[in-house]
């Protein structure tokens, strides 16, 4: 029984981001691609419409292999703190997770390094609502004079300490031994440690956390 349409899609978007990730998106060409995803040449024109959007397209899998940026709904009266720690908890969700393929990591580094409209892409529909949920933390935790540019400061302070997790990993490796790097490697040892870093630098303490992490749901 022949594949159906959604198989070809997902082989060519695993095989695109595998061959970007090694040459970048100027090297890597369509008939390569579609012989590693075992697909006839014209499915890219099919499913994608050309090489830039499949490359654009294996970009943001990557990025947004975790799942879709929603606007969570906080319980009321939760604490700012508390806002703070579970948004650590879910970004370091991501950036721990060992079963990520590696060609994730490896083309969204090239990414960064190298921007192309893939970037602007999860800007607007990924990286973008997250930042402003930050943002919206922030303005709770900040003082009622703090400006724009020391609220952004901030957020990218606290969002460097979470990606460095998944960007050095081999320079981590290398500092530390690999046994002692991977000790680190504990989403509740992370979260804390980071969110309670953040919260004495804002001059404010880290709460006592629930025994489980909050079920915050996605706004309606």
């Amino acid at each position: 029984m022949p594949d159906g349409p959604d198989d070809t899609r997902e082989r060519l978007l695993h095989a695109a981001g595998e061959v970007f990730a090694e040459k970048g998106f100027t090297s890597a060409t369509v008939r390569e691609i579609c012989h590693e995803a075992q697909a006839n040449v014209a499915a890219v024109n099919y499913h994608f419409g050309d090489k830039e959007s499949l490359y654009i397209a294996a970009v943001q899998h990557a990025h947004c292999a975790q799942g879709e940026s929603v606007q969570p709904d906080w319980p009321p009266n939760m604490p700012a703190e508390l806002k703070l720690v579970e948004f650590i908890r879910q970004m370091m969700t991501d950036m721990i997770d060992r079963d990520r393929p590696t060609w994730q990591a490896a083309l969204i580094m090239r990414e960064m390094a190298q921007p192309t409209r893939a970037c602007e892409e999860l800007v607007k529909s990924f990286i973008g609502p997250k930042f402003a949920i930050l943002s919206d933390i922030l303005s709770e935790l900040l003082p009622a004079g703090a400006t724009e540019r020391q609220k952004h400061l901030t957020a990218f302070s606290i969002v460097g300490q979470c990606l460095l997790y998944r960007f050095h990993r081999p320079v981590g490796r290398l500092l530390l031994g690999e046994s002692e790097f991977n000790a680190l490697f504990d989403l509740d040892l992370l979260t804390t440690h980071i969110a309670r870093f953040c919260l004495t630098a804002l001059g404010r303490e880290l709460p006592a956390l629930p025994a489980a992490p909050l079920a915050v749901e996605a706004a309606p």
